[in-house]
């Protein structure tokens, strides 16, 4: 069991956190307590936090480089927002344990990371999501789309309703990572569903049972590079 970061792989390159390749990522939201960004995995990594590393020390080498690397964008993150450093451990349920002075999500993909991070003076929760366009193939709309969704997809160009069946799939994806925290319930694809607001923002209600207060925020998309887009979904208090 490591004691320290001497007794931990050098797995990564040992540039300090305030040298990391971090990319602005919507930033209009941000504010002196929410912090986001995106980068490449690759230009993120460090050395692991020795506690963190207790929970992927027996994992994959691919899984243990993307696992640290969004742990160490969101330590950036909460740094820019005065927080102290703090492990972010794993809960037996997967999900990172953040602190009690904040919240946040993670999200990866094969090249790139993304987070968010505030102060929970601020926010109840937050959700975030990081796709690879084109992931959601049109054999798996029914699964994922209500009938609805799927009109709406159907409607568009094939190139279009590529990139429209992911920003749909990541807006699912944040929304049920902003509630979990809060209900500790799983959401399935069909029980939401979503309407386009205009070009950067979706809504999102559900299809059975009352509204809750979880589907009252707008959830933001945007382009992250030429591959890959984000949605991102704030409770505030």
């Amino acid at each position: 069991m490591p004691t320290g970061s001497a007794d931990l792989p050098r797995l990564f390159s040992q540039e300090p956190l305030h040298h990391m390749s971090i990319q602005p990522l919507f930033s209009y939201l941000e504010s002196s307590t929410l912090a986001l960004g995106w980068g490449h995995i690759d230009k993120l990594d460090t050395t692991p936090d020795p506690e963190e590393w207790l929970d992927i020390e027996h994992a994959a080498a691919a899984r243990q480089k993307e696992f640290i690397a969004g742990r160490n964008l969101a330590r950036a993150l909460a740094r820019s927002l005065a927080l102290p450093d703090a492990p972010l451990r794993r809960a037996d349920d997967r999900s990172p344990r953040w602190p009690a002075d904040r919240c946040g999500s993670l999200t990866h993909c094969a090249t790139v990371c993304a987070a968010v991070v505030s102060t929970t003076k601020e926010m109840q929760s937050v959700g975030i999501d990081l796709e690879t366009i084109g992931r959601v193939e049109a054999k798996l709309w029914p699964t994922l789309f209500t009938a609805r969704e799927r009109d709406y997809l159907e409607q568009l160009e094939p190139e279009k309703a590529s990139v429209e069946a992911t920003v749909f799939f990541s807006a699912k994806e944040s929304f049920y990572k902003c509630q979990y925290p809060l209900t500790q319930s799983w959401v399935g694809f069909q029980d939401v569903e979503l309407e386009r607001s205009d070009d950067k923002v979706l809504r999102i209600s559900p299809t059975n049972g009352d509204k809750r207060p979880w589907h009252a925020p707008p959830i933001h998309i945007a382009a992250v590079d030429e591959q890959h887009v984000a949605s991102l979904i704030l409770l505030y208090r």
